[in-house]
């Protein structure tokens, strides 16, 4: 394999200062360019060769339109010339195993399911790298699992079929502050993992989200509502004597922290817990939780 100093330390600077992007300007991304970036995707690592996804790449307007309204109103996905749509696609693997005689239980295996999902983040960040060395951001999405019906509606697909994840991508209008990640040291582990006691690792998280707070609504009845959503939250894992006692010091401090922005307003605690994405995949023969 050659190498090229020059290049590589480039390309590895630029992966170093990655972001992600959610302002997209107006320029077209050129056909040929975009077919080039999703290439490398396919050459990504993947477990057996097998390769179990596909990419639906979405440029009408109209149909970015109603991805965005199924993923929560982000509107950089309407705003995005391209969305790449990965899904998780056993379809074409089983015809070709059941025409060669082959057995297939790939569909209801957990760790095929596991690999299969594998090898889609494989191909999806292959792409995102590409696409970055050559100027185009992008914003991953994985909200469009709670829409599987409606994709499977809109984009045909036939069974042992379903979407991910989203790649939203384009030229960025602008790039916003660069977000801190954690240091080197609380991430990278040298042969074992290590013990790491509460204090260093408050201390980690509270340096990458120091400063970020979300202050609650000056409206009284939606104020109301942010914490009757926070509070259904904070069930799921604390008593009602400790839930009470986090509620006033919020409205007392009148914002949350990141962190409870995340697990109680965002990645709602409650909201995580149910089962219906396990339904959609089941709808589509997709059963990774499958037992004999």
């Amino acid at each position: 394999m050659d190498q090229n100093f020059e290049k590589s330390n480039w390309a590895l600077n630029m992966m170093q200062n990655r972001q992600s992007v959610r302002r997209f300007s107006d320029q077209p991304i050129p056909e040929t360019l975009l077919r080039e970036i999703l290439a490398a995707g396919i050459n990504a690592a993947t477990g057996g060769n097998l390769q179990p996804y596909s990419i639906i790449v979405e440029k009408d307007p109209t149909r970015n339109e109603r991805l965005c309204d199924l993923c929560g109103g982000q509107r950089f996905i309407a705003d995005a010339p391209v969305n790449l749509i990965f899904l998780i696609d056993w379809h074409k693997l089983a015809i070709y195993s059941r025409s060669k005689d082959a057995p297939f239980t790939c569909h209801k295996s957990f760790r095929h399911f596991l690999i299969g999902l594998e090898d889609l983040v494989c191909a999806a960040q292959a792409i995102e790298t590409a696409a970055w060395l050559n100027g185009i951001g992008s914003c991953y999405v994985g909200t469009i699992l709670e829409s599987i019906p409606e994709c499977v509606k809109r984009y045909h697909l036939p069974k042992l079929v379903a979407p991910v994840l989203i790649l939203s991508i384009g030229y960025p209008k602008t790039l916003s502050k660069k977000r801190n990640k954690l240091d080197y040291n609380t991430v990278v582990f040298e042969g074992v993992y290590p013990s790491l006691s509460a204090e260093a690792i408050c201390a980690a998280y509270d340096k990458k989200y120091q400063g970020m707070t979300t202050n609650l609504p000056g409206d009284d009845q939606r104020r109301r509502e942010v914490l009757t959503t926070f509070l259904r939250a904070l069930r799921t894992t604390y008593n009602e004597e400790k839930c009470q006692q986090i509620l006033k010091d919020v409205e007392q401090a009148g914002f949350v922290s990141e962190i409870q922005r995340r697990f109680g307003l965002h990645y709602h605690a409650e909201d995580m817990l149910t089962g219906e994405i396990i339904d959609y995949l089941a709808d589509q023969n997709l059963h990774p939780f499958y037992s004999r």
